[in-house]
């Protein structure tokens, strides 16, 4: 088995529901460019989701044992992506037979089931990995300003007597969490993070609270697609409540393919709509830019489209 080099944090799978024969294109914030891509070339880093050599026993290292975690992914990969090509089966179906208020998308065991995928990619992306890294900066950042500030004031650490509580088993050291350097650490962390997700499955927090949500499944029968992202479950809050995931009124977003699109309604606020969950809606022309909108704006770097249609950004 060869070594994976180009590791994705979006699947394949789910890119090509957004492509034509595997090409889609691109918005890149960065470059500040529109282009043509592979779906193989976007959304991945090389070797994304392997552990630094030095997390790894020496019986992995230098084997292609330590890809396990990217192991791990891809038969999830392959899981979900059968699960979801039945849902968008039935979508299909309920479109092409008009059948929105007869017929659900999923029964609750199925719900918790497309939660379990819909977490593990909330945290397997660049942007969780960002944000322990500038976790990590701040608290190294943090530590030099100590040390500098006790050597200014010629302060002798060692004779300094601070207060000691009693030791928890929760108890968590700055130098237990920077062990290496800022840049190893931050992904270990980010790959040991996303190995919990995988093993709680259904059971994780994350999931738990995507499911008690209410689910509408938007179908797109207008003639502008539906854009996904490198980031691809975004966040619409509501008014100034906030963007967690529970958060009063938040609507969580997943795009599914071009035409399709999960939207999951935070359930207190939104208590009106219970009976419709896991349900089915037509979405209106201003529905997909707004959702499309939403894309570009949360994306790490780049948004995807079946068109070159970016220029609806500024309408």
């Amino acid at each position: 088995m060869n070594k994976v080099k180009q590791q994705h944090f979006v699947p394949q799978f789910y890119l090509r529901n957004f492509a034509n024969e595997d090409t889609l294109f691109v918005l890149d914030k960065i470059e500040k460019s529109i282009y043509q891509s592979h779906v193989k070339n976007v959304a991945q880093q090389r070797y994304f989701n392997d552990f630094p050599d030095s997390f790894l026993p020496e019986e992995l290292k230098d084997k292609i044992k330590y890809q396990f975690m990217e192991n791990d992914l891809a038969k999830v990969e392959l899981r979900f992506g059968d699960f979801i090509k039945q849902i968008i089966n039935c979508l299909e179906k309920i479109e092409e037979n008009n059948l929105f208020d007869s017929l659900g998308v999923l029964d609750e065991e199925g719900k918790k089931k497309f939660s379990a995928f819909l977490a593990l990619q909330l945290v397997r992306t660049t942007t969780p990995r960002g944000q322990i890294k500038e976790i990590f900066q701040s608290l190294d950042n943090l530590k030099k300003r100590m040390d500098r500030a006790l050597f200014n004031n010629k302060i002798d650490i060692q004779k300094v007597s601070f207060p000691c509580p009693e030791p928890s088993s929760n108890s968590i050291y700055f130098d237990d969490l920077l062990k290496v350097g800022i840049e190893e650490d931050s992904i270990a962390q980010h790959l040991f993070y996303i190995s919990n997700i995988l093993d709680q499955g259904s059971d994780s927090e994350i999931s738990k609270r995507l499911s008690s949500h209410i689910w509408l499944f938007g179908i797109n029968s207008t003639s502008i697609p539906l854009w996904t992202s490198d980031n691809p479950i975004a966040i619409k809050q509501h008014e100034d409540f906030g963007t967690g995931l529970a958060s009063h009124g938040v609507q969580v977003v997943y795009p599914i393919t071009s035409k399709h699109l999960l939207i999951m309604f935070e359930s207190n606020f939104w208590n009106k709509l219970n009976s419709y969950d896991r349900r089915s809606i037509f979405l209106s022309e201003e529905d997909v830019k707004s959702y499309n909108k939403l894309q570009a704006n949360q994306c790490y770097r780049q948004t995807y489209s079946s068109e070159k249609n970016f220029e609806l950004l500024l309408t």
